[in-house]
């Protein structure tokens, strides 16, 4: 599997270069990113490893969960325990869950107790694009940015009279769904406000625990985003995301009794603002945000625990042009975290207040870009990081990169006050990269190739001392990898494959760390004959660890995803996809407490019809 997942690896990306490269169709793919730098920049000009994923490729794809749309990405690990609403971890170039940022529309979300965000509850119907930056972005974001950051951008309104899309679908395992939006705008004035619903009886995740029955997962969200331009040249703004909903799993308890249980969430990011031009060299944004993570966890029908994080956060961002080809970006940020819950913690709040800047200039065949953050917190003190990158352009398709960047992640308010083992002295983990990357973007054909060392000391590690539990900076590890990705789109044909290798040491033992295949491999390819469309993922992933000691080994395994769409007009689609294909039987989590795989799905089959105007 392994060596037919590289084999198309090659094919999809160097044959297309060849044949395709110069064709009279061709159009130069450079698309434009706003989260590398916070501001408006080609990919080329960011000087980062970046994964776009628009639209148009979540409805080609037809994802039933959003970890589904990241798997296999350049740099991008995904493990869950099970599927549809279930915990879910992403991983960016080897690092922790907890080490990636997710923003939403720029709100940054996220659990304050827990660490890491909300993967699972993501709405992909209510998504318009996704940025994957990898790499640290510390410098920019501050803490957690250490292997990257994943920026969701809603769906927003166009210019011209009210359009209305609305969908249906229904599909394995007791699966339906359905939503429906409009959106329009004047010159002036944009809008849009859509909802969706998501049902599924799910499986049963683990074989044996539990209720022995399936569980389900059940998901509503809305969204909105409007816009106006005053006379003034000026902008006003204002978005909204919020999901709520419900899902089970399975537990066994202490004294090995099997439970029903189900967590119940609310997951929402808001924000207003404006920005406008101060002067022709001058640009500036002002905005407020909230965000909310919320859950409560049911036993046998009764409250068990509940933890919820509000995060109140505020931003200035001033855009300068010093001169023809240099520009500098500085801003303000300022973020307080409450948690309230079951938990009696010491401290239930927690203020950040941070000054970042980028500078970036181009001369001659030359890029360069620094940036330099500085953030004060309330809870563990300031911290300083920092980024340099250098670009050449070797040709006007080829150019080169290297970088340098240092981020760190901060200790949850589980690791510093936990009662009765938080530990309030803990320090940031800290972590320093380099990268050296090639990118080729010319006619219809792109592929970006990035080789990257990191370096992350004081890693926090929960350990017994005199008998408690509690943690500590006593880990170091070491990352290395490389990530190849490529894609391609000439007239009906569309090709798109990454691959990521990665070698990860726990510096303090030699072993690996856990759930990090050692390497994962996606092609896509997409196929447009008249009013149908057809297309195939395959995935190959690697062996991993369970477990820090190596001791408990998951298996390697390929899937493919099979996918078609009719169009019966201008306006009205149905789709259909059939989800691992080969009825693969795999895990990429296993509960080490009782030795049980996390399930995933069986062979599936889902069927949609979407209206749109």
């Amino acid at each position: 599997m392994v060596a037919t997942a590289a084999s198309l690896f090659v094919v999809a990306t160097l044959v297309p270069a060849i044949a395709q490269a110069d064709s009279a169709e061709a159009r130069p793919l450079s698309p434009i990113v706003v989260t590398p730098a916070r501001t408006a920049q080609t990919v080329n000009e960011s000087l980062s490893s970046v994964t776009v994923i628009d639209r148009e490729e979540i409805d080609r794809q037809q994802p039933k969960q959003f970890t589904d749309l990241l798997a296999g990405r350049a740099g991008v690990t995904v493990s869950s325990n099970g599927p549809f609403g279930k915990a879910s971890s992403v991983r960016l170039r080897g690092a922790d869950s907890g080490h990636t940022v997710l923003l939403i529309d720029g709100v940054r979300m996220g659990s304050a107790t827990l660490g890491g965000a909300s993967w699972q509850v993501l709405p992909l119907s209510e998504i318009e694009r996704v940025e994957v930056v990898r790499g640290p972005r510390s410098a920019i974001y501050g803490a957690d940015a250490i292997g990257g950051v994943v920026q969701i951008f809603t769906r927003e309104g166009r210019e011209g009279p009210p359009r209305v899309n609305a969908f249906a679908g229904a599909g394995s395992f007791g699966t339906h769904e359905y939503g429906a939006g409009v959106a329009g705008g004047t010159a002036d004035t944009r809008y849009r406000l859509s909802g969706s619903h998501f049902h599924t009886d799910g499986i049963d995740v683990q074989d044996g625990v539990g209720d022995d029955d399936d569980d389900g997962y059940r998901n509503s969200s809305l969204s909105g985003k409007v816009s106006h331009r005053l006379s003034n040249g000026w902008e006003l703004f204002a978005n909204g995301l919020r999901s709520e909903g419900r899902s089970e799993f399975d537990r066994r308890d202490f004294f090995g009794n099997d439970e029903s249980a189900h967590h119940d969430f609310v997951h929402q990011a808001t924000r207003i603002g404006a920005r406008g031009d101060v002067t022709d060299r001058w640009h500036t944004e002002l905005s407020i945000a909230h965000a909310r993570d919320e859950q409560d966890t049911y036993y046998e029908g009764e409250l068990d625990a509940r933890h919820d994080t509000k995060r109140d956060q505020a931003h200035w961002l001033n855009d300068f042009v010093l001169t023809r080809t240099i520009t500098w970006t500085a801003g303000l940020d300022w973020q307080e975290e409450r948690v309230s819950g079951t938990t009696d913690y010491d401290e239930t709040s927690r203020y950040n207040q941070a000054a970042y800047q980028v500078l970036a200039g181009r001369f001659g065949r030359h890029n360069v870009s620094g940036s330099l953050r500085y953030d004060d917190n309330q809870a563990y003190g300031s911290h300083t990081t920092g980024q340099l990158a250098w670009g050449y352009e070797i040709d006007d398709r080829l150019q080169g990169r290297l970088s340098y960047g240092t981020a760190f992640n901060a200790p949850t308010l589980n690791d510093l006050y936990w009662p009765g083992s938080g530990n309030p002295d803990l320090q940031p983990e800290e972590s320093a990269t380099a990268e050296a990357g090639l990118r080729y973007a010319g006619g219809a054909f792109y592929w970006d190739a990035a080789l990257f060392r990191t370096e992350v000391d004081d890693l926090i590690e929960w350990a017994p001392v005199n008998g408690q539990w509690m943690p500590d900076n006593v880990d170091e590890a070491r990352i290395t990898g490389l990530e190849l990705e490529g894609g391609y789109h000439q007239g009906p044909w569309r090709l798109r494959a990454s691959g990521t290798f990665l070698d990860t040491e726990d510096k303090g033992t030699g072993r690996e760390l856990r759930r990090r295949p050692n390497h994962t491999v996606r092609l896509d390819v997409d196929r447009e004959l008249g009013a149908w469309a057809f297309g195939a993922t395959a995935l190959a992933r690697g062996r991993s660890f369970n477990d820090k000691a190596n001791d408990d080994r998951l298996a390697g395994h390929g899937l493919l995803h099979l996918r078609a769409s009719y169009a019966i007009d201008p306006h009205w689609t149905v789709r259909a996809k059939l989800d691992n294909a080969l009825d693969k039987d795999y895990a990429t989590a296993r509960d080490g407490s009782n030795e049980v795989d996390y399930n995933q799905p069986d062979r599936a089959v889902f069927v949609s019809i979407h209206y749109a105007q």
